[in-house]
């Protein structure tokens, strides 16, 4: 089996990181596809009035 040289293993190095690079971008636009871009308003929760006798 051939050695690989330094260069070799640098591009090889390069190669790895910019896949990654391009995997993690296209999970961010696929997050950012999928999140709503309005929500629904929430209603006010009305506060339940304490009783002094519990």
């Amino acid at each position: 089996m051939p050695q690989l040289s330094t260069a070799h293993i640098f591009l090889i190095h390069l190669w790895t990181w910019f896949v990654l690079y391009l995997i993690t971008q296209k999970i961010k636009t696929v997050l950012m596809n999928k999140t709503p871009t309005n929500a629904p308003p929430m209603k006010p929760n009305k506060p339940t009035p304490t009783l002094p006798w519990t």
